[in-house]
């Protein structure tokens, strides 16, 4: 039996699958990694250790293969993980420092700079999409200010799946993915110096290696790689791409017009498409194939919410007991409105207000607890349908997945409120399956994407949007959309008295024996 491993290293865990040319997952290992945060709005990973446990995750995968009756072998390796930050390399191959990850904000200031004087605007004039402080330029700019020793002696920048294609092969490259924001010429997709010299870098141009395509062969396993993660030496490894691209494949979804979601922590929605398109807080991506792109736009929303609802709202119910509570409630929940905004960063897309705050307004005597739990649910499917409003194309589908795909309540909801047909695939690892995909095309083993994706992507199971419900959800969503808007300068006072009352500290408490 042929297999393909689909390698995902995300920020804190690295999922191993290995899968057969019918998509069963026939050998799965994960572990879980730190994240070092040396001070507040920092986030480093040690390189070495993230490829530590990459291989021994490998490690397991193969052993498992091995311990098999049906003499598995390896076809190719695929890779995916999170994407953006830098990590960077010396000239022989070793980490110059930690890697600086997508999530840190310490470059936040210099972006802030590069949209008062116009750079942020040039940057995505050049490449399609403006840059966020945890992306390779604002952090390579950073470094040139606050650690010039380090950055001198790097010779290489890479992502985290660069990092490991590296650790497998030696070879240095990275894929049309990474690179897109803000590195990219969005017309050629060919890489564009003048990034580096609208930002008072021009001699760094040279950090970026070899630009490949998410199906190309890096190379193959090396002598000291193998011996490391029980990989056959010898092995072709494909470069892969971003996880959020890898996802979408791996979801299915890689034709024109094609949707993909994920409802986690947080929402992510993205559509396969011709071009970047154009909406400010959408990240466009040059898949490498066939002058493909993937945009995508992120939201802080997610099943955070859900959790919140179950424990302060209905008594710490089972997560079956609450979606059964919400289906007792109508559609609609008698105009009862959740903005599903939880976190403590705020929004972020398809708008971005840090002080935006979750909360239910037109509250009234007649609502209960159903009514507030059916409306958490509706208002997490309202915000996703908000993001694929802003997308650059109306989806034909959504292939949705994510830990909220476990209830099929939000699924059907996803599918009212956007008006698409939603589909689940049965493999719950799109990254994995992604990276797979372009494995099996890589090495020839599919003609293309949408041969590998049918094959991998494991049977669906699909949600229709129900007439019924479409004028509910429609009027429902039009509400939505001026409260969000109107909120702004109420979450903007509301973050002040935050801020006031932090200041002025705790009120003593008085002392009942005081005159």
């Amino acid at each position: 039996m042929n297999v393909f491993l689909g390698i995902d290293a995300g920020t804190r865990n690295v999922k191993v699958v290995a899968y057969d040319r019918e998509g069963s997952a026939v050998a799965t290992a994960s572990a879980s990694q730190s994240v070092v945060t040396p001070e507040p709005g920092r986030a480093e990973q040690e390189m070495d250790a993230v490829w530590s446990v990459t291989a021994e995750t490998i490690q397991t995968v193969v052993a498992e293969l091995e311990a098999r009756e049906d003499d598995a072998e390896i076809e190719a390796v695929g890779l995916t993980g999170q994407g953006d930050g830098c990590w960077l390399i010396d000239g022989d191959g070793e980490p110059v420092r930690n890697a600086i990850l997508w999530s840190d904000s310490r470059a936040a200031p210099i972006v802030e700079d590069w949209a008062r004087d116009g750079t942020l605007e040039t940057l995505a004039e050049i490449c399609g999409s403006r840059p966020y402080p945890g992306m390779s330029l604002p952090v390579l700019r950073w470094l040139a200010d606050e650690e010039p020793a380090a950055l001198e002696r790097a010779t290489t920048a890479f992502s985290c799946t660069d990092w490991l294609a590296y650790s497998l092969t030696g070879e240095r490259g990275t894929d049309t993915t990474e690179a897109t924001v803000p590195l990219l010429d969005r017309e050629t997709t060919a890489f564009e110096p003048a990034v580096f010299e609208a930002v008072g870098l021009p001699e760094r141009a040279s950090l970026i290696p070899d630009l490949r395509a998410p199906t190309d062969v890096v190379g193959t396993v090396a002598e000291t790689a193998a011996g490391e993660t029980g990989l056959p030496a010898g092995t072709p490894v494909v470069t892969g791409a971003i996880d959020v691209a890898a996802s979408a494949v791996g979801s299915g979804a890689v034709r024109p017009g094609d949707g993909a979601a994920s409802i986690g922590t947080s929402l992510f929605t993205q559509v396969i498409g011709d071009g970047p398109g154009a909406e400010p807080t959408a990240i466009g991506m040059a898949l490498g194939i066939d002058d493909r792109w993937t945009t995508a736009i992120g939201s802080n929303a997610g099943t955070r919410t859900l959790e919140w609802v179950r424990s302060a709202i209905a008594d710490g119910a089972s997560f079956d007991d609450l979606e059964e509570l919400a289906r007792s409630a109508p559609a609609g929940s008698d105009g009862l409105l959740y903005l599903p905004y939880l976190s403590e960063t705020g929004e972020r897309g398809p708008f971005t207000d840090p002080d935006a705050r979750a909360g239910f307004l037109g509250l009234s005597p007649t609502h209960g607890t159903a009514h507030l739990v059916r409306s958490a649910y509706e208002g997490l499917a309202l915000a996703l349908r908000d993001c694929v409003d802003h997308l650059p194309a109306d989806p034909d589908r959504i292939a949705l997945s994510g830990g909220g795909t476990r209830s099929s309540l939000l699924c059907q909801l996803v599918a009212d409120c956007t008006g698409t047909e939603i589909v689940v695939p049965t493999n719950d690892e799109p990254g994995a399956t992604g990276a797979a995909a372009f494995a099996a095309v890589g090495v020839g083993a599919y003609p293309n994407l949408e041969a590998a994706t049918d094959a991998l992507a494991g049977d669906r199971t699909r949600y229709a949007p129900r007439p019924s419900t479409a004028g509910t959800y429609d009027e429902l969503y039009a509400a939505y959309r001026d409260a969000r808007t109107d909120m702004a300068p109420i979450w903007d006072s509301q973050a002040a008295f935050r801020t006031s009352t932090d200041a002025a500290g705790t009120e003593p408490t008085a002392d009942p024996d005081a005159e």
